[in-house]
């Protein structure tokens, strides 16, 4: 057996290992890329990431943007933020909300260039999510779409959102999740593991970004709780939802402050 196919065997052996032993309980998964780098690594990738959402998520990104507006329509807005906001797919979606101030938050300056190409009604700010640039009780919706993982201090991130909003204000969160069904959760590791990677290569683009995808979305699955987190800030859990075979995990939540 030559060199090439041996390791291609391994490799093959390791992740069939990995998705058959994986756990969410696990000890804590080690990133490379360190989580205050990831400004550096979307302006690289702003032009083409767009493009490689669409592909890696089968176009099914649309449709969650779309589902998560949807469960916020149930109520008027006068300030929204949107926070990490990237290329600004989620900002064009909460037009449908009617807000009377959109703001769009990312430390990324050229992922909010692009974002300015697509909705005009806005004010675009280069920030962080740990130090918003906004006055106490100000802001009555702030939404997350697929960007809390890239936070490099996220209980610091929900005390902010807690100090800005009003009170019955609320924080939405749409992130990655790893399904709990055990096939799916292989279906998912699989596709995680081996099929974007494979895609990447094809479409020629960054490794490394994408790399940085994939152990953001283990370290998310298998560290982080964000409803403990919420309620240590001060947050009313209100919703939790899965979409597609629960790939996909939607949290609401509202500050009620009874002082």
């Amino acid at each position: 057996m030559n060199e090439i196919g041996y390791s291609e065997i391994l490799k093959f052996h390791s992740l069939i290992s990995f998705c058959f032993t994986y756990q969410s309980t696990e000890p804590v998964h080690h990133m490379e890329i360190k989580k205050d780098q990831t400004p550096l690594i979307f302006d690289k990738i702003y032009e083409s990431y767009d493009q490689m959402n669409h592909i890696i998520s089968l176009g099914l990104d649309k449709r969650w943007r779309k589902k998560f507006v949807k469960l916020l329509k149930n109520r008027d807005y006068d300030v929204v933020i949107d926070l990490a906001s990237g290329t600004g797919d989620l900002l064009v979606e909460l037009a449908a909300l009617n807000a009377k101030h959109y703001y769009a938050i990312d430390p990324s300056v050229k992922m909010l260039t692009l974002a300015e190409t697509k909705f005009y009604c806005a004010d675009f700010i280069n920030a962080s999510a740990e130090s918003m640039p906004f006055n106490n009780n100000s802001v009555d919706l702030i939404t997350i779409s697929f960007g809390i993982r890239n936070f490099p201090d996220m209980k610091k991130a929900f005390d902010e959102m807690y100090r800005i909003l009003n009170n019955n204000g609320i924080v939405s969160i749409m992130e990655f999740s790893i399904p709990e069904f055990f096939l799916f959760r292989w279906g998912f590791l699989i596709y995680l593991k081996a099929i974007i990677p494979l895609l990447v290569t094809i479409f020629r683009k960054n490794k490394q970004a994408y790399k940085y995808l994939q152990e953001s979305i283990l370290d998310f699955g298998r560290n982080i709780k964000v409803t403990e987190l919420l309620e240590e800030s001060g947050f009313i859990i209100t919703k939790k939802k899965k979409l597609t075979l629960g790939v996909v995990s939607i949290y609401s939540c509202k500050k009620i402050n009874n002082n």
